[in-house]
């Protein structure tokens, strides 16, 4: 093993676990600070009409990138199930079967999204002055979204074997390529949403490549042969057991937003544009939270795999610590800050109030998010991904659907009232999670 790839059976794991999530946390970061670079760009350069447009995606958009990581944590457990335990012809089989799934479920994805994103969009209450921006930008999005889900299934590949770093660095030079072909597109030929959407496009074919070509010369614990290129029935099994619940999961966890924007959106284009820059926010604590469960996941299951269930209990304390104290250190920012980072993207005092509204709750309470992501990651990773999905479910669905549509009602027009359905949720799904994990790792140390 080459040092470059952290050893997640040995040694200190704090070290490991934040030399795992410190990457995973900066490439997503930067990903969301060159989102907002472009909503910037186009307010800068354009309007705020074309920042809503944008923004009325951004829900929809999380759907189903979502999708999209949540299949990929598939490849991510079995892969690092495989190393741990010393079986380099499965981890090998495990890797071509994860790549025929990116790019069969890639291509389905689009075509869906492409052809329907109009409809999509109308179900989510978009105001009707960004609607034909909007589907615009969704349209162009979506032409990219098969290479975009080739890169999640490389990157969680490179993951499993302890490599973090050249994914972020992969990213971060697919989000230079981004911005640096928006404000050409939007400078140069005048374009708005469709310069954003497009140099988005060749960003995810950029990364992808790069990602690919690194596994392709991978020889020291994964191997790639175009000869042996199939599916291989043992392992898509257990990577769709794996993937497909977890694809569920972070799916669901938009579709509810996807609800509570809806709600939004009947405020106005205001509001609209108003939430979408604290959704950028948002966003970047949520990458800031959600990274130590990403490293989590490969953790325990080399773990799992070595059947050091000892180690395990020593992952999840530790990597609880973590989110928590990023997600306190940064959440504050934000809430202190609100009015003057929201006025970065707009000018409009209504859209900045209507910003600093989500901002100052959410951004708070969001080490309770990455608690409860650390609990979903430690089930996934032991391969039990079926609970973190019906606790998403309850408490993220149909908990949300409750709140919106029965409880928010006794309070209309309040907002704050109607985020607080965030907070609320995380807590009744970490205790859900907590009754579970407990009886689980027994019965696995029971059984070895």
């Amino acid at each position: 093993m080459k040092r470059k790839n952290v050893d997640m059976l040995s040694g200190s794991i704090i070290k490991g676990l934040l030399s795992m999530a410190i990457p995973i946390m900066i490439m997503n970061v930067m990903q969301n600070i060159f989102n907002m670079i472009d909503m910037t760009a186009l307010e800068f350069f354009s309007d705020d009409r074309s920042v809503g447009a944008v923004g009325a995606c951004g829900s929809l958009i999380s759907l189903c990138t979502s999708l999209l990581i949540g299949l990929s944590a598939g490849s991510n457990v079995v892969v690092a199930k495989r190393i741990g335990s010393g079986d380099r012809d499965r981890a090998d089989k495990a890797v071509m079967t994860s790549l025929l799934i990116s790019i069969a479920g890639g291509i389905l994805l689009g075509v869906v999204g492409v052809t329907f994103a109009e409809t999509f969009l109308k179900m989510t209450n978009c105001p009707e002055e960004l609607l034909t921006k909007a589907t615009i930008y969704f349209k162009i999005y979506f032409l990219g979204i098969p290479i975009l889900m080739f890169y999640n299934f490389c990157a969680s590949i490179l993951r499993a074997t302890g490599d973090t770093k050249r994914p972020m660095y992969f990213l971060i030079l697919g989000g230079v390529i981004k911005v640096t072909f928006t404000i050409f597109f939007i400078t140069v030929f005048d374009m708005t949403v469709e310069g954003v959407a497009i140099a988005t496009a060749i960003s995810f074919f950029v990364i992808s490549l790069l990602a690919f070509i690194t596994l392709y010369r991978s020889t020291d614990i994964i191997h790639i042969d175009f000869h042996k290129i199939r599916f291989d029935i043992r392992e898509l099994k257990e990577i769709l057991y794996i993937g497909i619940p977890s694809g569920l999961q972070t799916g669901m966890y938009s579709f509810a937003n996807v609800m509570i924007v809806a709600t939004v959106n009947s405020f106005g284009a205001d509001a609209t544009t108003g939430v979408a820059i604290a959704n950028q926010f948002d966003g970047i604590l949520y990458q800031i939270t959600y990274a130590p469960s990403l490293a989590v996941i490969p953790y325990v299951a080399q773990n799992i795999g070595a059947k050091n269930f000892k180690r395990v209990k020593q992952v999840v304390l530790r990597a609880i610590l973590i989110a928590t104290a990023f997600g306190t250190t940064f959440g504050s920012l934000p809430a202190i800050f609100s009015g003057q980072l929201a006025s970065i993207m707009a000018s409009s005092d209504a859209v900045i109030a209507f910003a600093q509204q989500k901002m100052i709750l959410i951004s708070s309470t969001y080490f309770i998010c990455g608690i409860n992501e650390i609990m979903g990651g430690l089930l996934k990773g032991m391969g039990k991904p079926i609970f973190p999905t019906v606790s998403t479910f309850i408490f993220m669905c149909l908990f949300r659907f409750l709140w919106v549509y029965a409880i928010y009602p006794l309070f209309p027009q309040n907002l704050t009232f109607l985020y607080l359905v965030w907070p609320v949720g995380w807590i009744l799904s970490i205790i859900t999670l907590l009754i579970v994990y407990f009886p689980a790792i027994k019965k696995l140390e029971r059984q070895n």
